[in-house]
């Protein structure tokens, strides 16, 4: 409602948005929605998945519901989808079967050190040894 639409094409569905100017004098800008290929210029739609306020402007511009544009990740059905069936729990550790696998190390990345350790301690006036002194 707050959001001004005018039509660019109507055939690539491509809309002009501009924001309503805000009291602190942001607000005014100009966004381009490509709303068939659902991208906006501000970058929110493609990067969430859930369409920002320009393309909620253009829906309602076109009379379509935002359901319609947003990812199926976001419905509610989706949401009770995931969770309609039955979580079955591991029982006690002493029910569990004995795998008939072991865990194999690669051989390639292991690395062993000889030798003593050498410091990465910055040497300063302290560790200088002189010659003619003790």
């Amino acid at each position: 409602m707050q959001h001004e639409v005018s039509l660019y094409d109507f055939r690539d569905g491509r809309y002009s948005v501009v924001s309503r100017d805000e009291t602190n004098g942001d607000g005014g800008n100009e966004y381009t929605i490509e709303y068939i290929r659902r991208r906006c210029t501000c970058g929110k739609w493609q990067m969430l998945r859930f369409p920002c306020s320009h393309a909620i402007a253009v829906c309602a511009w076109r009379g379509d519901q935002p359901h319609n544009v947003t990812n199926s990740k976001f419905h509610t059905t989706t949401y009770q989808e995931q969770y309609s069936g039955h979580f079955y729990t591991l029982g006690h550790k002493e029910e569990w079967e004995e795998p008939h696998w072991t865990i194999q190390g690669d051989p390639s990345r292991v690395t062993t050190h000889r030798g003593r350790v050498r410091s990465r301690r910055i040497q300063n006036e302290m560790d200088v040894n002189y010659q003619d002194e003790p």
